[in-house]
């Protein structure tokens, strides 16, 4: 029994992996389950469970040392079994790993007409420079600290390579670069070249009375009467926020970064959110309404639901929004999949339980993978703008600010104040252009001023019963009763209004009223108008007059296509008029309930 521990793949993107630290020490036993050590990859933390009761017999790895995924780290096996044939197994595969990281590591030749430089470059012993000494990362750290070359170190760890206890050894017995010289770490001796500093007067306080960069500055303080700094304390750069260190400056360093900003009026976002939250049966937020806003954008702009990778532009059918979490150890973006697919208290439930499960460090290394866009929001901490830095190999990232309060010219031209939520958008210019991103953002902020259509329909009226009405009526709520006391006509009750219907006389009415299915495409006629005068509204846009004509086809019989003209009297140029058509007919409610049945040839003319 027994078996090799190996360094686990944590995700499909992992390349390597980092050893954080050993739970037990070598010797100690361990039962199936319990923690062996704890592991990280280019995204996130991972822990290395026992497969079976045991002993740790053997370690391969030192902390801070990177491998690829499946290199042997350990074995764990009974204290009294035969492990030679998993120690031979593991030293092979740890070998065949040297050859691959060192042939990767090897430049590749150029082709030159120069004859070949002579020998005796600039090598260390045995013609090895610095670093292509084998040495594990804390041994480097420590031989800069102390000063010694590590070429000159002579390696007792695996495969001979240099450790920590080594390099400290060697300092103690002098047998590094420069033994007899002045004991002086780098960067001391750095400091002191800029501060004048004479190293011969400076006492070191470093290990084996060793001179370092605060000995330098004290001893220049010292000379001139200054003040020295005194170290308060040190934050380790390890773990998780080496990784998010890693993972910006990537994204700094491959994509093109580029922010625009917008803001939208919020209040129907705030109002459906807040009656989401009154009809649906579970907690709705704003973020939720939100996410659905931003989903219905990344349908009509799909080049940012994408990753950008060796040179490929990949765009995703599933929008798997990433949502920035902050949380002890640094910033992380837990995915909801599949967002589109999802009704609104779906989403709330799915969002609310995957923040909770990384706020409480329960996540997984599943809910970091496959986001296809990210969504930042610091507006909870009252920042006003910012530039968001992409989550690679994502095309974009929005950033969402404090929802803030301004002065807004009212219908009647008095002022009310209105509250505004803006939005920052990076985008990677490689991929997408500038044009690109003011075209998502301005579909966005339609979708957050006029979100009901994206809305379940029990909500709406919600907000239609909230906002109250006139004393001296009733609106109908969207429930209305159409009464026949007898023949082919009839009376429409709706709320405080009613009006009549009634059929041809060739088809045994009395032609005193309109044909339900001309009831029907005046409903449509009149809420394309209403739409339309509502985004003018909005856009400041000069309308005078708005009039739709709506036909249906056949004349008699069940409609089977529809076309509205829609007339309007402005000044407006013809891009500026397709733009309102098109949002006017985008937020009709009637138009979306006739979208999925009836085609509608939809088009505009000029008063």
């Amino acid at each position: 029994m027994g078996y090799i521990v190996r360094m686990p793949k944590l995700g499909l993107e992992m390349e390597r992996g980092t050893l954080l630290e050993w739970a037990i020490d070598e010797g100690d036993a361990v039962s199936e389950g319990e923690l062996v050590a704890e592991v990280e990859s280019e995204k996130s933390i991972g822990e290395v469970e026992a497969r079976e009761d045991g002993v740790l017999r053997r370690t391969y790895l030192e902390v801070d040392e990177t491998v690829p995924p499946g290199t042997p780290i350990g074995i764990v096996a009974p204290s009294d079994a035969d492990i030679s044939d998993l120690e031979d197994e593991a030293t092979a595969d740890l070998e065949a790993n040297v050859e691959v990281d060192e042939a990767e590591s090897e430049p590749e030749p150029e082709e030159s007409t120069a004859e070949p430089a002579a020998s005796g470059g600039d090598t260390s012993a045995g013609g090895a420079t610095a670093d292509e000494v084998q040495a594990s990362p804390r041994a480097r750290d420590r031989a800069d600290e102390l000063g010694v070359e590590l070429s000159t170190v002579e390696g007792t760890g695996y495969q001979g390579s240099i450790t920590e206890e080594d390099v400290e050894r060697a300092a103690s017995e002098g047998t590094g670069e420069g033994a007899g010289e002045l004991n002086a770490s780098p960067r001391a001796r750095s400091r002191a070249d800029e501060l004048g500093v004479d190293l011969t007067t400076v006492e070191g306080t470093g290990y084996q009375g060793a001179i370092t960069e605060d000995d330098v500055e004290a001893a220049a303080a010292a000379e001139t009467g200054g003040t020295s700094r005194t170290l308060a304390a040190e934050r380790p750069f390890g773990g998780m926020r080496k990784t998010i260190a890693s993972r910006l400056s990537e994204s700094d360093r491959e994509a093109v970064h580029v922010t625009v900003h917008r803001e939208a009026d919020a209040e129907a976002l705030l109002s459906a959110a807040d009656a989401a939250d009154d009809v649906l049966e579970t907690d709705v937020s704003v973020q939720d309404v939100l996410l659905r806003t931003i989903s219905a954008t990344l349908a009509d702009h799909p080049a940012f639901n994408a990753t950008f990778e060796d040179d490929v532009h990949e765009l995703w059918e599933e929008h798997n929004i990433g949502i920035a979490v902050d949380i002890e150890q640094g910033l992380i973006a837990p995915v909801l999949p599949d967002v589109e697919s999802k009704s609104l208290a779906e989403l709330a439930d799915e969002r609310r339980d995957l923040v909770g499960r990384a706020t409480s460090g329960d996540y997984t290394m599943d809910d970091l993978q496959g986001g296809t866009f990210t969504v930042t929001n610091l507006g909870v901490l009252g920042i006003e703008a910012f530039d968001p830095v992409i989550n690679p190999p994502q095309v974009a990232i929005l950033g969402v600010d404090a929802i803030t309060e301004q002065p807004t010219r009212g219908d009647d031209d008095g002022i009310e104040w209105r509250r505004h939520l803006p939005f920052d958008l990076s985008f990677d210019h490689r991929v997408v252009d500038g044009a690109d991103a003011a075209r998502f953002l301005e579909t966005l902020v339609d979708y957050v001023e006029e979100p009901w259509p994206l809305l379940p329909d029990d909500v709406a009226e919600a907000a239609d019963r909230g906002a109250g009405s006139a004393a001296e009526t009733e609106m109908p709520g969207r429930s209305v009763t159409a009464t026949n006391p007898e023949g082919m006509h009839g009376r429409i009750e709706a709320g405080s209004f009613e009006w009549t219907y009634d059929e041809p006389e060739s088809s045994g009415g009395t032609e005193t009223g309109p044909t339900p299915v001309d009831v029907a495409l005046s409903g449509l006629a009149s809420c394309l108008s209403l739409s339309t005068r509502f985004q003018a509204s909005k856009r400041d846009m000069s309308v005078d007059e708005i009039r739709v004509d709506v036909d249906g086809t056949p004349d008699e019989g069940s409609v089977e296509e529809i076309a509205a003209t829609i007339r309007l009297a402005t000044d407006a140029d013809d891009e500026a008029v397709d733009r309102l058509v098109d949002l006017g007919e985008r937020g009709c409610h009637v138009s979306q309930m006739l979208r999925e049945d009836l085609e509608l040839d939809l088009s505009w003319e000029r008063l």
